[in-house]
């Protein structure tokens, strides 16, 4: 059974071990000089499968955003840009603590490619949108306000978000960096993010959550499903087959567990199961199947399926992984996808909860899911939306703002 979480594009992990296995094999047949020397070309290879050591965060000065924010959309990350003074308290802090730590490097430097602006000093840089700009006036164009700050870029060169104050804790800045990627700040201010889902969701983050994902499959009533059609719940997506031996009724079982376990938030989620076997996966094979996972509260599980057609866009929109394996007692079984992607109430993905994740973190993702519609229906949500202005003063630019660590969302 493939349990596949890897990017479009990257090698298989199983395809590396099995490299690896084959160079530590031939070591035993060399000389303990030739033997030595593999060994070095062995640890290279190993650094090689998980990737190249990553620099501090923002040690690169930004010199074309243009060409930087190309080279972020082709490595499936976002560009961030930090700016900063030379007498800036805040500024020698988080590089001092935050953007040399090791999570903090790890976590958002996967999401996102770092450049450094330095507001004082005068020479020219190319912007986002080709033009060359002076870093003050860079700053001015996207009402950066004070130093630290930060702002997060679109792929196609707008301001996503910027955030103005500093973080000396590298777990807020984590924080912030999934804040950004799973677009929370439509929802809730960063403050409230924080403080209720302690930063971001255990699920890990998809490339895939800058998209707009939708599918069209049939359930096993016969009715037409979109995605969109469950605005308004958090959704939690499992694809497999009826057929699975193991992965897909662990799956549904810990789904089915998890949803239990938020009580009376339980009807905020909608649990999908889509098949990816839709030749042996009829409505009358899914229907008992789904039902054998109906939890005690909220509403039951929907399979889904498709004709030949639409399993294939569904595939493919979703970067999912199926193919067919001989098998003596079945005719064939399927190394697909596992994991469970998880969509928040206004239908975008927030991550991937991997297959074999604790429970407990399935569980507490839910509630963080529940606990944010919770949030924005109450009376508050007017206020949740209400965007704050902070004045540009050229006098002083280090200390622009009147109340460091607010956020403002372009």
């Amino acid at each position: 059974m493939l349990l596949s979480s890897r990017r479009p594009g990257a090698a298989p992990a199983s395809t590396r071990g099995v490299r690896l296995l084959r160079f530590f094999r031939l070591l035993r047949r060399l000389p303990s000089g030739s033997a030595r020397f593999g060994a070095a070309v062995v640890a290279a290879l190993l650094l090689g499968a998980a990737g190249p050591a990553a620099a501090a965060l923002f040690s690169a000065d930004a010199v074309d955003l243009a060409a930087e924010l190309k080279s972020a959309a082709r490595e499936g990350r976002g560009l961030a840009v930090y700016f900063e003074l030379p007498d800036c308290s805040g500024c020698r802090d988080m590089k001092r603590h935050v953007f040399s730590d090791a999570r903090a490097e790890r976590d958002f430097g996967r999401r996102y490619r770092t450049l450094r602006v330095d507001l004082a000093s005068g020479a020219e840089l190319v912007d986002t949108d080709g033009r060359r700009r002076t870093p003050q006036a860079l700053a001015e164009r996207l009402r950066i306000a004070g130093t630290p700050a930060f702002a997060f870029f679109e792929r196609d060169g707008g301001l996503r978000y910027r955030h103005v104050g500093a973080l000396p804790d590298p777990a807020d800045f984590v924080s912030l960096g999934r804040f950004v990627a799973e677009a929370a700040y439509d929802a809730q201010p960063f403050a409230e993010y924080r403080r209720r889902s302690g930063g971001a969701l255990h699920a890990a983050p998809s490339p895939l959550a800058r998209q707009a994902l939708d599918f069209t499959l049939t359930d096993q009533h016969g009715r037409l499903r979109r995605l969109a059609d469950f605005r308004g719940r958090n959704v939690a997506l499992a694809v497999g087959y009826t057929q699975c031996p193991d992965v897909c009724p662990t799956t549904l079982a810990e789904l089915q567990a998890a949803v239990d376990a938020l009580g009376d938030a339980a009807g905020t989620v909608q649990v999908l199961f889509a098949t990816l076997d839709p030749e042996r996966d009829t409505p009358q094979v899914l229907a008992p199947y789904v039902a054998a996972f109906r939890p005690a509260a909220g509403p039951a599980f929907l399979a889904l399926r498709g004709n030949a057609r639409q399993t294939e866009d569904f595939i493919r929109r979703f970067a999912l992984v199926a193919e067919r394996q001989p098998s003596m007692s079945q005719g064939y079984t399927l190394d697909h996808t596992a994991g469970v992607f998880l969509f928040d109430r206004r239908g975008r993905l927030r991550g991937v909860s991997p297959y074999g994740q604790p429970l407990d973190l399935l569980a507490a993702d839910l509630r963080t899911l529940a606990a944010e519609g919770r949030a924005a229906s109450g009376p508050q949500r007017e206020a949740l939306h209400t965007r704050q202005t902070i004045r540009t003063t050229r006098a002083n630019p280090t200390n622009l703002l009147d109340q460091p660590g607010q956020a403002a969302h372009h």
